[in-house]
């Protein structure tokens, strides 16, 4: 290796390490946290903690992908749906409307700054969100389908 490449290799380092220690030097980013939530007409599946959609909701299960795009369709952070834990009552019964619904939870972390962001579940399509509609609901969003 030439001397100018070693200088220029370890500059490379040198700098890189310095992002690496100084947050402030790193672009900005966004955790995005949500929830969706499936209210249906017939029971869901429910097992082990987990909770699936039936019918034409049965896509909708524990680890689909979420995934956020610029406008422009490019990737910028994905995630998965995680089960939420199901409500019960007193005697420790799942109430009915509980029966017929599904809340899952899911994050997308560092998501750099963009005027909008599409965030899609699965197969299902996006939904838009600009930079001010999130930045008003303290990057929390929630998904209904069903009901």
């Amino acid at each position: 290796m030439t001397v100018p490449a070693r200088v220029a290799a370890l500059f490379a380092v040198a700098a890189f390490g310095l992002a690496a220690c100084n947050q402030h030097l790193l672009p900005a980013t966004r955790t995005l946290a949500g929830r969706l939530i499936l209210d249906q007409a017939t029971p869901v599946e429910r097992g082990g903690g987990e909770c699936r959609g039936t019918g034409g909701y049965g896509d909708l299960r524990s680890g689909l992908p979420v995934r956020a795009s610029d406008p422009d369709g490019r990737l910028l952070a994905s995630g998965t749906l995680a089960a939420s834990p199901v409500a019960t009552n007193a005697d420790g019964q799942v109430p009915v409307p509980e029966r017929l619904r599904c809340v899952w939870t899911f994050v997308l972390p560092a998501l750099p700054e963009r005027p909008a962001y599409w965030v899609g579940i699965g197969d299902r399509g996006a939904v838009t969100y600009t930079r001010d509609e999130l930045d008003a609901a303290g990057w929390n969003v929630e998904v209904s389908l069903g009901g």
